[in-house]
């Protein structure tokens, strides 16, 4: 899909002008919510819940990634730094900021890595190849030894970034002529990231009460499942909440980290715990089996906003 990436990217820059940065990019409509759901290290089917089970502990805790103190990669990448969510063995979930202007290296992953990028553009400059913007939306896996870069952000680059590795950074800087022997054959790094990686904004919603049906989830409250790992046992989705909508009391057996990509969402845990509201890239961390109401609050303005299925 990516032979036409730099297209793609035009396309979305210029849904982004024209309907709001979000909606073009993370596949919501105005009003809507839009979370960057990553499980781990367990199930990440939604369960049904009790609403009046309270867990233990029962509360929540929101962190704003920008806020947090920047932890720099080192000399090699001067323009990279991280914002650190969570960190447990083997499950690490960050905010990673890439300056605008700044080359980082040629490189090399130590260990795998699931990246969203969450704002501005990543130019990559494949060496006698144009270069290619890798837009806002963008999911990409990286293996395992994949060779990447050089790179440079035409923007300031925000990028959620999971991986089981407690190395940081999980790059290093290696010889231009390093290419991962597990490539296919004839691809570069950057070739074969170009094969793996998909824009969010094309891969279609399912309504969760078709997912999940009979168990109280209704029209309006979607998912799209962009990649489920079974050998890293991690899945990465969004969840779109249309404005009013609220769903039933569900938990996910796994270590749940939710970050907000869209609007704002409030967060009630079962059992009379204390509501939180997170905004745009605001951060939460749900533990294994943790029980949540989740709603847009948003007020629904209409029947209109149910013309549109997608």
């Amino acid at each position: 899909m990516f032979r036409s990436t730099k297209q793609i990217a035009a396309l979305l820059l210029g849904l982004s002008a024209a309907a709001g940065v979000a909606s073009a990019q993370f596949g919501g409509r105005p009003g809507d919510v839009v979370l960057y759901v990553v499980s781990v290290k367990g199930d990440a089917t939604f369960r049904p819940a009790s609403p009046t089970v309270a867990n233990n502990p029962n509360t929540l805790t929101v962190q704003t990634p920008l806020s947090l103190p920047a932890q720099q990669f080192g000399p090699d990448f001067p323009g990279e730094s991280r914002r650190l969510l969570h960190s447990e063995t083997a499950d690490n979930f960050m905010m990673i900021v890439q300056k605008e202007g700044i080359v980082s290296p040629h490189q090399m992953f130590q260990d795998p890595a699931k990246v969203l990028i969450v704002g501005g553009m990543l130019r990559l400059l494949p060496p006698n190849k144009a270069p290619i913007d890798a837009a806002t939306g963008l999911y990409s896996p990286f293996p395992k030894s994949l060779d990447f870069g050089p790179d440079m952000p035409n923007f300031e680059e925000l990028s959620f970034l999971w991986t089981p590795s407690p190395l940081f950074p999980v790059v290093i800087k290696v010889d231009p002529s390093y290419i991962s022997p597990n490539n296919p054959p004839g691809l570069t790094g950057i070739d074969y990231l170009l094969t793996l990686g998909k824009f969010v904004v094309l891969t279609p919603w399912t309504g969760l009460n078709l997912t999940y049906p009979g168990q109280g989830w209704v029209q309006g409250i979607d998912r799209k499942v962009m990649e489920a790992d079974a050998a890293l046992g991690s899945t990465a989705s969004l969840v779109r909440l249309r404005p009013g909508h609220t769903t039933p009391a569900f938990k996910i057996n796994a270590n749940t980290h939710i970050a907000v990509l869209q609007g704002s969402v409030t967060i009630t845990p079962t059992g009379g715990g204390t509501p939180v509201t997170l905004g745009p890239l605001q951060y939460t961390f749900l533990p294994n089996g943790f029980s949540v109401v989740m709603s847009n609050p948003e007020p629904y303005s209409g029947p209109t906003q149910q013309l549109f299925p997608f």
